[in-house]
């Protein structure tokens, strides 16, 4: 099981804490949850764009932008045609020389990209932006805005921020009436697995993106009150969790682990397996897993 890596990616793409403290002059602009500095502007509509981050990736081409992108990370593996275009290696250890020799008219990146690798870029005249991690859904709106923005996809951008509150207000709506329908006050106690085993316990507290999703999903998050994604084993048994979601390659491992298997919701078969990429990256198919964890925590 490959725990570490896990726990690596998740730090990657929800680290909160982390975000680009570039020097800041008078001219440089600070908007929101992003940063650009006005030293290498955008003279023009991007065209060719390299992304570092997967979430970026995803969005671009739900923009429509799929087209522009002429380079992407490792991790960049949505959709599937993300894959055929060239890698420029990690998140953080990525080729900045091969970014570089590739004169992209813009560079996205998200804030794991370091204040030294951000500067680098901006020194090849490259414009580059950079978005912090987001912990709500508003903040992925707000990214998909300014990309409109930027990439002259204001209409797109406006249509795919609707149709996400539109299905997310649907999903809430749905949650009132089967509570209501089936009498229920109590909300259903979920657990989402991080990772498992020998190097402990981990899952994603309050201020977190996957803890938006089992909120708005009707779920009560039983490790919201955890602190860097580390959660006891006691606790897990203390608080033994109505449902339990993990990423789908990790579940038939975590079913058949002890002293998992010893976990009421493991004995009444109340683990499911989900796509990794809906819970863990920020974008438009984070609705997906808010529909079906509502959905199965409903049953």
């Amino acid at each position: 099981m490959k725990i570490f890596k896990y726990i690596i990616l998740i730090s990657f793409l929800l680290c909160l804490s982390i975000f680009i403290s570039c020097n800041k002059s008078e001219n440089d602009m600070k908007k929101r949850n992003y940063i650009i500095s006005t030293k290498v502007p955008i003279k023009k509509t991007p065209k060719k764009v390299v992304s570092i981050s997967p979430a970026i990736t995803s969005i671009l081409f739900d923009l429509e932008c799929g087209d522009r992108l002429i380079g992407r990370t490792d991790f960049c593996n949505y959709p599937p045609e993300a894959k055929k275009i060239k890698s420029v290696g990690g998140i953080n250890n990525t080729n900045l020389e091969m970014i570089i020799s590739m004169r992209p008219d813009l560079v996205i990146t998200s804030s794991i990209f370091t204040k030294k690798m951000f500067q680098t870029i901006e020194s090849a005249e490259i414009p580059i932006i950079s978005f912090k991690e987001t912990n709500t859904i508003e903040g992925m709106y707000e990214v998909i805005e300014i990309l409109g923005e930027i990439l002259d996809k204001k209409e797109k951008a406006n249509q795919l921020i609707q149709d996400s509150k539109t299905k997310i207000q649907k999903i809430k709506t749905k949650i009132q009436e089967n509570r209501s329908l089936k009498k229920k006050s109590q909300t259903p106690k979920v657990y989402y697995v991080v990772g498992f085993g020998p190097r402990g316990d981990f899952s994603a507290g309050k201020d977190t993106y996957i803890n938006e999703i089992i909120t708005i999903a009707g779920g009560n998050n039983i490790a919201k009150e955890s602190v860097n994604w580390s959660f006891s084993t006691e606790e897990l048994f203390f608080q033994q969790p109505d449902f339990i979601f993990i990423r789908k390659e990790d579940s038939a491992s975590f079913v058949n682990t002890f002293p998992y298997t010893k976990l009421k919701a493991v004995i009444n078969n109340k683990v499911y397996g989900i796509e990794s990429g809906l819970m863990d990256i920020q974008t438009p198919r984070s609705i997906q897993a808010i529909e079906f964890i509502s959905e199965t925590i409903s049953l």
